[in-house]
């Protein structure tokens, strides 16, 4: 009989090891990103840092760049010019841009003076009233939508003028 004791141990340690690998498995699966490509794209409102109230569904008949962004992030430091040139010349197309912080708050300063150096229009994730995004992706993390709200694109890393032409001008080019 005393053997049993180590061996029934043993089973409830493994039963409760099992349970904690079967919570964790169910928790990384109900946090896994609701922006699915081809789908219609993720809520996205709340307040830009220009004080402007902004919605994504009301953006509708645009192409929208949403960019994830953190200001201690070098690749983010490289492509911020790249998204303020294509931007500047595609604005009258339909193109927007929103650039959002994934800085802590206590940050926020940072972020916003980097967007606004360049011309473009951020908000901070934490300050965002709804959304349907990830709080945080790696960085920079970009998701493109088309003129019907359908999410069409979704690139980790720094975009150059190459990637531009590959996922946004041929939905700026389609009316």
């Amino acid at each position: 009989m005393t053997e049993l004791i180590p061996s029934i141990k043993k089973l409830r340690y493994l039963a409760a090891l099992l349970l904690i690998v079967a919570a964790a498995a169910s928790t990384e699966l109900a946090a896994a990103p609701a922006a699915e490509l081809g789908e219609p794209a993720p809520a996205l409102k709340g307040t830009l840092f220009s004080g402007q109230a902004f919605d994504l569904k009301q953006m509708r008949g645009k192409v929208v760049l949403v960019n994830f962004y953190s200001s201690y992030c070098n690749h983010c430091a490289y492509e911020i010019g790249n998204l303020e040139t294509f931007y500047e010349s595609h604005r009258d197309q339909g193109f927007e841009v929103i650039v959002v912080g994934v800085d802590p708050l206590e940050d926020r300063h940072r972020v916003e003076r980097m967007v606004g150096l360049y011309g473009l229009q951020g908000v901070m994730a934490d300050d965002l009233s709804e959304s349907g995004f990830e709080r945080r992706y790696p960085t920079p993390t970009a998701f493109v939508i088309d003129r019907e709200g359908i999410l069409r694109s979704r690139t980790r890393g720094s975009k150059t003028p190459p990637y531009f032409a590959e996922h946004v001008l041929p939905l700026l080019r389609s009316k």
